[in-house]
């Protein structure tokens, strides 16, 4: 059974997700200029960060927005990057000699950690940030509101955030 006082963190966490979440994905999208589906997986991963450290922040409204300014830089810098990769006529190596083995191990971790969530989770989380489905087609497919599907995707990343800390202390 659930800890009454961890069933009123989550209560909060998704008040603060419904009342945020499109402002963010505006800010994004309007300040930034990033398109709606990236904008929209942006403004999972601030709240995936927000849940972290939720019991130190002051305001969430104001670390919600300083966030998903950070996180849109952040973007625009690395893809502008990834464009300037091939900028000359030699291709420029995109990792360094350690990446590959660096890239297993996040993969198996990966692996780990879905295997943990579920199948419910795991279709769904591969849905949307692997196959690159916004929440509009996914919830069109699963037969569900929008918000729905974006509460899901926010439980979904709660529980792989839940067993990445299990795997983390087991190591």
């Amino acid at each position: 059974m659930q800890d009454p006082s961890t069933d009123v963190r989550h209560r909060a966490f998704e008040e603060a997700y419904l009342r945020y979440a499109p402002r963010l994905q505006r800010i994004a999208m309007r300040r930034y200029s990033i398109g709606a589906t990236d904008a929209e997986a942006l403004v999972q991963d601030v709240f995936t960060t927000y849940f972290q450290h939720a019991a130190n922040v002051e305001s969430p409204e104001r670390y919600l927005i300083g966030a998903i300014c950070n996180a849109s830089k952040n973007y625009l810098r690395r893809r502008t990057a990834s464009r300037a990769l091939f900028c000359g006529e030699e291709p420029r190596a995109a990792t360094p000699d350690e990446g590959p083995l660096d890239e297993i191990e996040r993969k198996r971790l990966l692996a780990q950690m879905l295997a943990r969530v579920g199948k419910g989770c795991r279709d769904l989380l591969y849905r949307f940030y692997v196959n690159g489905e916004g929440t509009e087609a996914l919830a069109a497919d699963l037969r569900l509101a929008r918000g729905s599907v974006k509460v899901k995707l926010f439980k979904c990343r709660q529980r792989a955030l839940e067993a990445y800390r299990a795997i983390m202390r087991r190591s």
